[in-house]
């Protein structure tokens, strides 16, 4: 199994996105995956997916034992799976490192396990069993900071990857935002996918959020930097 962990410092980046895009991108190469959302951003893996309706046990429902491992999986399709976050408030704050580590451990059937969190500073994770961490950034000239931060957390993990998204060209080239060359220099990290700043992608629909070419390269730049 691979475990795979996404996060950010920055709300509204487009973390969420990513994170479902690689694990269809996965799915679709033939490997069973596994995706668990542990985000309390705005929008929810579920409801990208269309299958918020369908919601009746959540992830800390399986954490806690109020129902099992099956009942809480929501069966995207054939190779793709969710386990879903709760729609009440706060109640993600139950899961502990303890709780993350036995979950991990009862999911060993998956070949990825896709989970989106909300930073890589989430005091549940336990980075000795996370094989690949993904940080995604903008080019903000914060994104330095907060890249060498996350790098230092992921010290643990296997391998430490930088998505860059909403990457504003125009900005750069005026040194009113970070150029991607100075980026990786700064924070000595290779970016392994540059996705400029589209407004088309703050407003997607359903199927064209499921189309296998969106995003398409950008997410195979990610997978074949999975380790």
């Amino acid at each position: 199994m691979n475990v795979i962990l996404t996060g950010s410092q920055k709300n509204n980046i487009g973390k969420t996105i990513i994170s479902i895009k690689l694990a269809i991108e996965l799915a679709n190469s033939g490997k069973n995956v596994l995706m668990m959302d542990l985000s309390s951003g705005k929008i929810k893996m579920s409801e990208y997916l269309n299958v918020n309706e369908d919601i009746i046990y959540d992830i800390v429902d399986v954490v806690n034992k109020t129902c099992t491992l099956e009942q809480g999986i929501i069966e995207i399709n054939e190779n793709l799976s969710l386990l879903p976050c709760p729609r009440i408030a706060g109640k993600i704050n139950e899961i502990k490192k303890e709780s993350f580590i036995n979950l991990l451990q009862s999911v060993e059937v998956y070949d990825y396990v896709i989970i989106d969190a909300d930073k890589l500073t989430s005091v549940f994770i336990d980075f000795s069993i996370i094989n690949n961490a993904i940080t995604i950034n903008n080019n903000d000239f914060s994104c330095i900071k907060e890249i060498n931060t996350d790098k230092t957390i992921s010290s643990n993990a296997g391998n430490f990857i930088v998505a860059i998204n909403k990457y504003n060209k125009k900005k750069a080239k005026k040194g009113i935002m970070m150029k991607s060359n100075d980026i990786e220099k700064l924070t000595e990290t290779t970016i392994s996918a540059l996705i400029e700043e589209n407004i088309k992608y703050s407003d997607l629909n359903h199927e064209k959020f499921l189309d296998v070419n969106f995003l398409k390269t950008e997410i195979k730049n990610i997978v074949k930097n999975l380790k």
